[in-house]
């Protein structure tokens, strides 16, 4: 009798433990846009954004130094990172009266410029002291006649987080995106 409350304490407590570990789901956000939001006479292709394949994957990547690599076990993005960053660059290239159309899979033949994308970096970096959203891309904006590069923004940035939280890594990652895309945008127009 006594092993069976024994065996059954145990198993009770190890469920305990299992429970309090539910799975959450993060995804990125994209501040509206402001009013003084340029605009071109142009027509534009976006098609995908190239994601470096190690951070293209639902799991969360945190780094305790440059040369480990770890996944959260409870904490994953609600799309991937390919997927949701394309739809938040996508949600900022649509608003009306921004370019003359947007296409997004169509031949490059039939528009004056391809928005190209590339994410060498998607993490969250903890440090003793502090965690950071880390975001390192490429855009380039290319001219289909020429196949001239025309506009190019490169970045690797960190950002801090307010505590060490993994739930707060979302957030600070959709703020470096929107600012650094906002900048390359600006750049369109000179």
């Amino acid at each position: 009798m006594r092993k069976a409350i024994l065996i059954a304490c145990i198993v009770l407590a190890g469920a305990g433990c299992f429970a309090s570990h539910a799975k959450r789901y993060f995804e990125l956000g994209y501040p509206a846009p402001g009013p003084e939001e340029p605009t071109f006479d142009k027509t534009i292709l976006f098609d995908r954004v190239d994601v470096e394949e190690l951070y293209d994957d639902f799991r969360i990547i945190y780094r305790i130094s440059p040369t480990e690599v770890n996944y959260y076990a409870y904490n994953f993005w609600a799309e991937k990172p390919s997927k949701t960053i394309r739809n938040l660059i996508r949600e900022r290239l649509i608003i009306p009266g921004r370019f003359i159309r947007v296409d997004l899979e169509t031949s490059p033949d039939s528009t004056d410029w391809i928005l190209q994308v590339k994410v060498f970096r998607i993490e969250e970096v903890d440090e003793a002291e502090r965690w950071h959203a880390r975001l390192a891309m490429d855009f380039d904006l290319v001219e289909t006649g020429s196949n001239m590069v025309i506009a190019s923004h490169t970045f690797d940035r960190t950002e801090p987080l307010a505590d060490k939280r993994p739930g707060l890594l979302a957030g600070a990652l959709s703020k470096i995106l929107a600012e650094e895309f906002d900048a390359f945008l600006r750049t369109w127009e000179r």
